[in-house]
């Protein structure tokens, strides 16, 4: 666990974007001398219990004062409820569409984005490009297999935890592991989709996992002791392809299906959000949320990305603009992020198309509308491959993103690099490797990929 000083400093730089909104540099030094003045205070040894009353008050006082957070990369507020109270409470939007803001992790506040974040790594973190990672020894059991020689189609670490991974297989389960202590052990199995489960998504507060699958269904489960709460239907009786939490409101997942269909769904009630569908123009393979919540990007096997506006308080989508990535290919794995580094504010997002390259589009405007920025080169002609951006990087030296390839290797890029962009490249698997996710604090990288292996990546310590 992270000293409490960090912890404090997590809370701080959480709010930051927050304090003088029109003078960005006072931020910068603000949040410097904040680091400062926590290391050497933590230094002069005052009791941990007095130290973790500070931590709780401090967070109280800026949630008074500016409204409580839900950013996923970044500690977790302790006012955020849990997705179970807020099944058990949350009303239809249909039913009470003014019931709006108090409830679940719904808040009136716009998040500050990842640049609340990026003002704390700045303080805490070295300024290493997180290419230095190495496999942890077979003595430390660094390979957890998932579901034998199963395609591992997704696999996510969950939010703010460094060693709780969850990765679900086509043979109808998802797997939730702990990395800590060594060896990585399976907590808890989720069994009862009755075909290939094609995505899945963690709650903001973990402990509930939403699942599409194949055979139709969309589950969510509670992920201390595996049990399916809820079972919902596609009203067509297609196959669920992909699934995402609305960011500002945990109690919405948006699901798109093998019918061009893409859905809002309250998963308190199981029942579709009035307003909340629309069409693409293939089956919808993936997609993404900007921070605040406001914009959806959709991708399709038809190689459209399209965006929609999402009304916060009604839960409705408005399709805004279409963008056609390369005529017939899929769009496989859309990644939005706020802005990347201090030379690259435009928000961004990261997309594989099957097009043997890694795509990074700049958003340009407030409908979502995409700019081609740079691409990358990577072996990605059919396989469902994804992406990511490093969750910690907008303030050290570059800005780094990861994707899997067909060439059974992990590829880190240097966004901002003009030449030499590939920081490193991991190579330890024996297929493609399909998905990527980082621990909230880069220690650890978790890579996945069609024969069934999961290879759990150490940052090499210098």
């Amino acid at each position: 666990m992270a000293a409490v000083w960090q912890q404090v400093l997590a809370v701080d730089a959480r709010y930051n974007a927050y304090r003088t909104p029109t003078f960005p540099q006072f931020r910068t030094q603000y949040i410097r001398r904040r680091s400062q003045l926590l290391r050497e205070n933590a230094k002069c040894g005052f009791e941990p219990g007095l130290r973790r009353q500070y931590l709780r008050l401090r967070s109280q006082l800026l949630a008074l004062r500016y409204g409580p957070l839900s950013e996923q990369s970044s500690f977790r507020a302790s006012s955020v409820r849990s997705s179970r109270t807020t099944l058990d409470r949350m009303e239809d939007f249909e039913e009470d569409p003014r019931a709006q803001g108090a409830r679940g992790h719904r808040r009136s506040v716009s998040r500050g984005s990842y640049q609340l974040q990026a003002q704390m790594n700045r303080a805490v973190y070295d300024e290493r490009p997180p290419g230095s990672l190495v496999p942890t020894s077979v003595a430390e059991a660094s390979r957890a297999m998932a579901g034998d020689t199963t395609l591992i189609p997704r696999l996510q670490f969950a939010n703010d935890d460094k060693h709780l991974l969850a990765c679900c297989s086509l043979d109808g389960t998802l797997s939730i592991m702990t990395l800590s202590p060594p060896p990585p052990t399976v907590k808890v199995t989720l069994k009862g989709h009755a075909g290939p489960v094609t995505d899945f998504a963690w709650s903001l507060s973990n402990d509930i996992i939403v699942s599409t699958s194949k055979d139709g269904t969309l589950r969510i489960w509670n992920t201390e002791d595996g049990r399916c709460i809820r079972e919902v239907l596609d009203p067509e009786g297609s196959e669920l392809l992909c699934c995402t939490f609305q960011p500002m409101n945990n109690n919405l997942t948006v699901v798109g299906n093998s019918k061009h269909h893409l859905q809002v769904v309250n998963i308190s009630t199981g029942k579709k959000v009035k307003g909340g569908s629309s069409k693409l123009t293939g089956r919808v393979l993936s997609l993404s949320f900007d921070a605040p919540g406001r914009i959806l990007w959709a991708g399709d096997d038809r190689g459209s990305i399209f965006s929609f506006l999402f009304d916060m308080a009604t839960g409705k989508l408005t399709k805004a603009k279409r963008l056609v990535v390369n005529e017939g290919s899929s769009v496989c794995s859309i990644s939005a992020r706020s802005w990347i580094s201090r030379e690259a504010r435009d928000p961004s997002l990261l997309i594989n198309a099957c097009v043997n390259k890694l795509l990074l589009y700049r958003v340009v405007d407030n409908e979502g509308t995409l700019q081609l920025k740079r691409s990358f080169p990577i072996q990605h002609g059919s396989q469902a491959l994804h992406s990511i951006f490093c969750p910690l990087m907008s303030f050290r030296q570059g800005a780094c993103v990861v994707t899997g390839s067909e060439d059974a290797c992990v590829y880190f890029f240097d966004v901002e690099r003009n030449t030499k962009a590939i920081v490193n490249k991991l190579q330890g698997h024996s297929g493609p490797v399909l998905d990527v996710s980082f621990n909230c604090d880069e220690s650890l990288l978790a890579s996945s990929d069609a024969t069934g292996m999961v290879i759990v990546w150490r940052r090499e310590q210098k």
